[in-house]
């Protein structure tokens, strides 16, 4: 399913909201740590419809689902159709690409390589290793990538992937970033025009720069991930979401919006997952 061009937006700027990491398990009524993530990522649309809604798209980096089931990614379908705007997706390493293409991919739900938008590029790029939490961008994400850049050499380009290429300071969480990142980053940075790294797993805001590069990462919608931390831990910080605005001139705009409150139930002593 494609959708390769976007409509010219409303406003002066292409404006997207970034959901990341929901973990939706295949059975809507249990729970994950002690919280139903389902109901988490619910409260995180409804946070962005009050405050920034309606995005030209939506921009999904990845562990959508825990248990990578039909039956978890229909449902989430129905959610995403619900909001009345495109939203393009990218696996995560709790998520299985094919089931996504099978049972996510729909009539306003994309899982795809690009997209053109008025002045901008997104390029989406599958970071994931079957059976490893682990990230690296093979030979083929990374020649399509070139490919893209060079296809539209006169487009500003955001690039969206899940795993972070940099590392967090979290000990633990850094054994999972991209492998190859040096080269991904060297590829990168032969291209002036790409403006930002766009991922999720981190389940943390980042708001980092490499010379002119921004590299940004979105708090997930249900746990986050305490930072600087040996060791699997837990932050106290609420659910939340990053929207992104993207100026025909290049320049980007961006910022976290949070729920009020943590999601009931969360177990803040969890040793992991």
């Amino acid at each position: 399913m494609t959708c390769d061009r976007l409509p010219h937006p409303v406003g002066p700027y292409v404006r997207i909201v970034q959901l990341t990491d929901f973990h939706l398990l295949a059975d809507p009524a249990e729970a994950m740590m002690g919280i139903n993530t389902d109901a988490s990522f619910r409260s995180v649309l409804a946070a962005a419809h009050a405050a920034h809604w309606p995005p030209d798209l939506c921009l999904l980096t990845g562990d959508l689902a825990q248990e990578a089931r039909p039956q978890t990614y229909r449902r989430l379908r129905a959610y995403l159709e619900e909001l009345g705007v495109p939203c393009y997706c990218l696996p995560g390493n709790h998520d299985s690409p094919a089931v996504i293409a099978e049972h996510l991919a729909g009539a306003s739900v994309f899982y795809q390589r690009t997209l053109l938008l008025p002045d901008w590029q997104i390029v989406f790029l599958d970071s994931t290793i079957a059976g490893d939490p682990g990230g690296f961008l093979a030979d083929e994400q990374l020649a399509a990538l070139e490919d893209a850049l060079l296809a539209h050499p006169d487009r500003h380009v955001l690039v969206a992937l899940h795993h972070s290429p940099l590392a967090t300071g979290s000990q633990w969480l850094d054994t999972m970033r991209v492998e190859n990142a040096e080269e991904f980053l060297a590829l990168l940075a032969r291209y002036p025009r790409v403006r930002a790294v766009v991922y999720g797993h981190v389940h943390q805001a980042m708001d980092e720069r490499i010379g002119d590069l921004r590299l940004i990462a979105a708090p997930s919608t249900c746990f986050q991930f305490k930072p600087a931390s040996g060791d699997f831990a837990l932050d106290p910080l609420p659910p939340g979401y990053r929207w992104i605005e993207l100026y025909p001139d290049g320049r980007i705009e961006t910022g976290v919006e949070r729920v009020a409150e943590l999601p009931a139930g969360l177990d803040m002593a969890s040793a992991g997952y």
